[in-house]
């Protein structure tokens, strides 16, 4: 067995893509195509106030608007929204980035609580090897509209990187991790060098305070 690698972790929504987010551009996406209907903003509805409920984000842990979905076809159109929508808003500050890391052999991972459906064509996209994102229960080839799994958000990042780990193919100690959000602070701490990247004001100040790095990957330049 070699020695463990070193994993370059990356978030999606706010860290490679700004101002916005893989799923509310699918969804958008979906809606334009007539692919959802007024039924299915009543399922999000539901969802929403199902999820404040149990105490998680009502549209984060909600895909109850997928419910009754073809799966087939959803990633097929998942594809081509990744293809024509998602692709060009990447940023390419953070890309370089992701760049350097393959050049430097490093194992990109893309850890989010983004649909996998729409993880799998970004990862193709980029050349990643490998991916964490959200499940959809699928039944009779049907979508249900439950997550299956855990949801990558919060702690639960962490713990998905956690279990990534567990036969210790990464060194987390030499690792680097890319985040925007507040509630990313957990998967950062996780690793020996945590990024904050176009990061909130309270991630930033959580940075600023324990001394990770901060970078700036929506600056349309650098060094000017």
């Amino acid at each position: 067995m070699g020695q463990p690698r070193i994993a370059a972790v990356f978030d999606v929504d706010g860290t490679l893509i700004a101002d916005d987010s893989l799923e509310r551009i699918f969804f958008r996406f979906l809606w334009r195509r007539g692919e959802l209907c007024g039924r299915d903003l009543a399922h999000l509805l539901g969802g929403a106030l199902r999820a404040a409920a149990a105490g998680q984000p009502p549209l984060k842990a909600n895909k109850a608007y997928l419910r009754g979905k073809d799966a087939g076809r959803l990633r097929r159109l998942a594809r081509e929204c990744v293809a024509a929508e998602v692709a060009p808003r990447l940023l390419p500050h953070a890309i370089e980035r992701l760049r350097w890391h393959q050049r430097a052999g490093h194992c990109v991972v893309l850890l989010s609580g983004a649909l996998d459906l729409l993880l799998e064509p970004l990862a193709e996209h980029l050349g990643v090897p490998a991916r964490v994102g959200t499940e959809v229960e699928v039944r009779g080839r049907r979508l249900t509209g439950r997550i299956a799994g855990p949801h990558p958000f919060g702690e639960q990042k962490a713990e998905c990187l956690r279990r990534m780990n567990r036969a210790g193919a990464f060194d987390l100690t030499r690792s680097f991790a890319y985040a925007d959000h507040y509630a990313d602070r957990f998967l950062l701490a996780g690793v020996g060098h945590p990024v904050a990247a176009n990061p909130d004001r309270r991630l930033r100040h959580v940075a600023e305070r324990r001394g990770w790095m901060i970078e700036d990957f929506i600056a349309p330049t650098y060094g000017h």
